[in-house]
């Protein structure tokens, strides 16, 4: 009766299965001649063979049907067409959710049974109130890669087996196939075998309290599953394998089975986010979500643009000192601007441990500051940032949450929040975590590469999108791992690269010899022999893999080779076996585990026993169950016993993929299936510092468990491709990206109008944060760049503060005037000069100004000039000192010679201050190349003019090259009126004054305190106005009493001539 049952629910379950592929893979292509497309049509129904098995390979009981579908199958005209094999594939893994939950519900209708919770990812569950150990017992498997693991399978050469391959294999035994049994010799066997069978009736009483008892209705079931799919944008097919993992096996009222109410549950709770398909699109091209995920990403769009100023760290805290250039622009940018949330995108390999330890450092030294909080998916992450000083305190994402929800975790506007592998960061936990960093004012740094690794067992898809809308997102480009720069840029294309850019990735592992590619067995003992030598060789090297299976067997073939077979050994998870010189990797964080140094000592630590730590093992304990390890990152000594060592302890010669992300090796070997994804193959070739090697194999249909397959024993003939075989397959790995979309990107190309209201509700609002982002990050930029606009001209300023205060304070003095330095005009001397030299050496010789300053061009007589000057002098029997600045000057004063002596400046004034020489009241300095004079020798000059009544002449001759004194000769030039100018100056000027300079710098618009340079800057430019406005003053006064005089000559001289009497 109960097998009856049990083949019976099997036959409908099988049957709805069909059903439902019928319903949503029956189709086939025909090609639309209006389009030029090929619509999909539906046929009448699918003809198929089934054939019905009781056993495994392995020979326990194992119920399941092998139905084939022919390519050809009948259209409604009878014409035989073949059918979309691509809609078949993709609702196959549904059809069997959908077969799963019917012979739940059957088993459940028919005998009442009840079930433990079911698998999500694999809509399986176990019947409840069986024990574990007798379901393990019975679930033996029997594949070539297990035989190879178990060294009871040789991969032999097919063109040349060796002797000791034959000699394995003929040691390996046989199984009795149990196809050669009868039905009733089997359950004779299963009965009598002392694995044994019994189902618990108090497991029976406890599901069927649980079911009774659980929350909710079919709907509310239903709408958990979807709230908690991975997938934020999910096909139809995706949405019906949650809901059938979650749907009760006892349904009140429910009119049909399983398959139909899944349709309708589906059909009730999907959002489109994509348009309805056309003809020629299939149905796996429509994507859906739900309202709670559209509320999770409103959520965090919401939060994109949040800021705080107080967040900001100044730039003097930042020390960019051991970081590269792009390191050092991104690290800046990051800790100088106010928005909370900062994304960082980064490549594996690219520094990010590096980057973030200097932001770390600038927090410290920041005075509005005082931590950095660490977080990350695994605690592994997590201790390397600590470890690394890349933040103060860390904990794993999960932690935080749970700490967020029961209050002892908060956060403040001196805290920066640091997620590592923010990528790997489920959007729900995103949402909760951000939303919290934001409203303390906080900045949280997401530090991630969306190319590598998904959220596991969460949705992902939103750190991509924040790097893309977030117009402040950080990105490194630059690869620093590998050792080969060549190997960086292949590293790049393989992850981020497009088409040709992947292509000659591709190309690069190939000519380097890093790829191979076989079945499973072959692949798995070539990458086992690589690691065997690099590990031989003294590298520190691992296997990664893309899944368990493959990890297992890897393991387990390298501790039959590398352990001897009466080695004492432990158990541990997975049914591994562990003995000195293994070594293993826990899987699950514990702070509990004692931890010791290498002399037995306790260890304080912040680095406990994390998920992903490797450990060699240094001693078992058979009697107690107990393993003795050794960390391999730091020495630090453990011992793993009980449930954790049962549970979270297994062979680490081998990891997943995922355990894989985060660690650095030398050499990496990664095992990669054909159907495996570029994430995977990714993060598989980036681990390794010298090289990294990819192992590609091809997936046998025959080696599942319910497949039949004859196998020789014990000799297993290699099948392996070519290297151009090998680069094909990775080529096609790469190019199958799977990562998640949220559900806004997914929608965001599809005509509003054909989307429902609350996914325009998220477009508009995602459209309107990135252009208020655009906007308020374009002016943070101009702000920035007119601050650092203000900085400089600040520096400048402050730059020129000396020679502005030189050109000034000359102005000031210069303006002295003595009837002393008056000189009539000399008998003769004057007669050759050309007009304008004449008016320019009447000017200087009559003026009562006590320092003179003559501009001198190119092409004009300038010792006649000074000669015509010194005559004036000699006129009123006064003398003539030549001081000249240059060399030219001074060769030029001694081969034509205008003065009765010629000295250095500083030997002048030398003598000067000894009182060697004393230059009395009226007597003449002319100082040639005066641009040339250091500024303090010029004004002591003018002082001594001022002071004893003498006259100083500057003369110049402008060049582009800017001298010491230039600019306060150049200013004198420019601002005393009765400067004078003879020839043409040929030479254009290359430069300008201080005070012209600090005249525009101040005069540039800006906000704020004005700094003490600019403060001092604008006093000493007001003094020089006050000086202008006293000499224009003085001027007009002057012209006033001359003005005054000239008339009253005027009305004198009209008097005499009218014979008045002159008093």
């Amino acid at each position: 009766m109960l097998s009856k049952a049990i083949a019976d629910a099997h036959t409908v379950a099988v049957g709805e299965a069909l059903e439902y592929l019928h319903t949503h893979a029956g189709y086939t292509r025909v090609h639309n001649p209006v389009t030029g497309k090929k619509d999909l049509v539906r046929l009448s129904g699918l003809v198929t063979a089934a054939y019905q098995h009781e056993t495994s390979r392995a020979g326990d009981p194992h119920l399941h049907t092998h139905v084939l579908v022919p390519n050809k199958q009948a259209r409604d005209d009878g014409v035989l067409v073949s059918i979309d094999s691509k809609s078949l594939h993709h609702e196959a893994k549904t059809a069997g959710i959908v077969y799963q939950a019917t012979l739940r519900h059957e088993l459940h209708q028919s005998m009442g049974l009840e079930w433990e919770p079911v698998d999500p990812h694999t809509g399986q569950a176990d019947i409840a109130g069986i024990d574990p150990d007798v379901l393990t017992a019975w679930s033996q498997r029997s594949t070539q890669l297990r035989e190879w693991a178990a060294a009871n399978l040789v991969c032999e050469d097919p063109d040349n087996p060796t002797a000791a391959q034959l000699a394995t294999a003929q040691k390996a035994t046989r199984p009795r196939k149990p196809e050669n049994l009868s039905w009733a010799e089997l359950k004779a066997q299963w009965a009598a075998d002392e694995r044994g069978f019994a189902i618990s009736e108090q497991g029976q009483a406890a599901a069927r309290h649980a079911r009774r008892t659980a929350p909710g209705n079919v709907l509310t079931a239903a709408r958990a599953a979807a709230a908690d799919i991975t997938k934020p944008a999910f096909t139809r097919a995706d949405l019906i394998e949650a809901i059938g993992a979650r749907l009760p096996v006892a349904i009140d009222g429910a009119p049909d089975g399983p398959r139909i109410l899944m349709e309708v549950l589906a059909d009730r709770i999907a959002v489109p986010l994509t348009a309805p398909r056309e003809a020629h699109e299939r149905e796996g091209h429509e994507r859906f979500t739900t309202a709670p995920i559209i509320a999770e990403e409103a959520a965090i769009v919401a939060l994109m643009g949040a800021s705080n100023p107080a967040a900001a760290l100044p730039a003097s805290a930042i020390n960019t000192e051991g970081l590269s250039a792009e390191q050092a622009r991104a690290i800046t940018a990051i800790a100088t601007t106010p928005w909370l949330v900062q994304p960082l995108s980064a490549p594996a390999g690219a520094g990010k441990t590096t980057s973030l330890r200097a932001l770390r450092e600038a927090v410290a030294r920041s005075p509005r500051h005082d931590r950095v909080r660490a977080f990350a998916p695994t605690g592994k992450a997590v201790d390397v940032a600590v470890r690394e000083h890349a933040g103060d305190t860390g904990t794993t994402v999960a932690a935080a949450l749970k700490r967020l929800r029961n209050g002892s975790l908060t956060f403040d506007e001196r805290t920066v929040v640091v997620v590592d592998e923010a990528g790997m960061v489920g959007t729900p936990a995103l949402r909760v975590l951000l939303a919290a960093t934001t409203a303390a004012g906080a900045k949280t740094v997401l530090v991630g590469d969306a190319h590598q690794l998904a959220p596991v067992k969460s949705r992902g898809g939103m750190f991509e999108q924040l790097c893309a809308d977030l117009p402040w997102t950080q990105h490194l480009t630059e690869v620093w791992r590998m050792h080969d720069p060549e190997e960086r840029t292949a590293s790049l294309g393989l992850g981020h690269g497009g088409g040709a850019t992947r292509r000659r990735a591709v190309d690069w592992y190939r000519r380097h010899d890093r790829l191979a590619t076989g079945d499973a067995p072959t692949m798995a003992d070539d990458a086992v022999a690589a690691y065997t030598r690099d590990r031989t060789a003294g590298k520190d090297t691992l296997v990664v893999a893309d899944s368990w299976e493959m990890c297992d067997a890897v393991n387990t073939r390298i501790h039959n080779d590398a352990i001897a077979p009466d080695a004492p050994t432990v158990a541990a998870a997975r049914g591994h076996r562990l003995a000195v010189g293994d070594v293993v990797i826990s899987r699950r964080n514990d702070p509990t585990i004692a931890l010791y140094g290498a002399h037995g000592t306790r260890q304080e630590t912040d680095d406990p026993v994390r998920n992903g730590h490797r450990w060699d093992v240094i001693d078992v304990d058979p009697e107690t169950g107990r393993v003795a390890a050794r960390r391999l990152s730091d020495r630090a000594h453990a011992v793993f016993a009980g449930d954790y060592l049962r549970t979270h302890v297994h062979l680490g010669y081998a990891v997943t993929v995922q355990a894989a992300q985060g660690t650095t090796v030398d050499t990496t070997h990664a095992l990669l299936s054909d159907r495996a994804h570029k994430g995977w193959a990714y993060v598989g070739l980036t681990r390794g510092r010298d090289a990294n090697h990819a192992y590609l194999y091809t997936t046998d249909a025959e080696e599942a468990d319910h497949a039949h397959a004859e196998r020789a024993p014990g000799i297993h003939v290699g099948r392996r491709g070519t290297a151009r075989d090998a680069a094909a397959m990775l080529a096609q790995v790469v190019g199958r990206d799977t990562r998640d979309q949220t559900a806004a990107v997914t929608a965001a190309d599809t005509d509003r109008a054909l989307l429902p209201e609350p996914v325009v509700d998220l477009l508009e609002a995602r459209t309107r944060a990135r252009a208020a982002a655009r906007i308020a990050h374009h002016h943070h930029l101009t702000e920035r760049a007119q601050a650092a606009d203000r900085a400089r001209a600040e520096r400048a300023v402050a730059a020129e503060l000396p020679m502005l205060a030189a050109e000034v304070s000359q102005i000031e003095v210069s303006w002295q005037r003595s009837p002393a330095t008056v000189y009539p005009p000399p008998a003769q001397g004057w007669e050759d000069l050309d007009d304008t030299t004449r008016a320019a050496v009447a000017t200087i010789t009559a003026s009562m100004q006590n320092v003179q300053v003559l501009t001198v061009g190119s092409d004009t007589d300038k010792h006649a000039a000074l000669a015509a000057v010194t005559a004036a002098v000699h006129g009123r029997n006064k003398h003539v000192l030549a001081v000249p600045a240059t060399r030219g000057a001074a060769a030029e004063a001694t081969d034509q010679p205008y003065a009765e002596r010629v000295a250095g400046p500083r030997q002048t004034r030398d003598r000067i201050d000894n009182g060697k020489w004393t230059i009395p009241a009226g007597n003449l300095l002319i100082i040639d190349d005066a641009d040339h004079l250091d500024p303090k020798l010029l004004r002591y000059f003018t002082d001594h003019a001022t002071a004893t009544n003498t006259k100083l002449l500057l003369v110049h001759t402008p060049t582009p090259e800017r001298q010491p004194g230039h600019t306060v000769v150049q200013t004198l030039a420019e601002t005393l009126p009765w400067t004078q100018h003879i020839g043409t100056e040929s030479t254009p000027q290359a430069y300008r004054t201080a005070t012209e300079r600090v005249t525009e710098l101040l005069g540039e618009p800006h906000t704020g305190a004005p700094s003490q340079a600019s403060s001092a800057a604008a006093e000493l430019l007001d003094r020089r106005s006050r000086v202008l406005d006293t000499y224009q003053k003085t001027q007009a006064r002057n012209r006033r009493w001359t003005d005054r005089h000239a008339q009253q000559e005027r009305e004198r001289a009209h008097n005499r001539g009218r014979g008045g009497l002159e008093l």
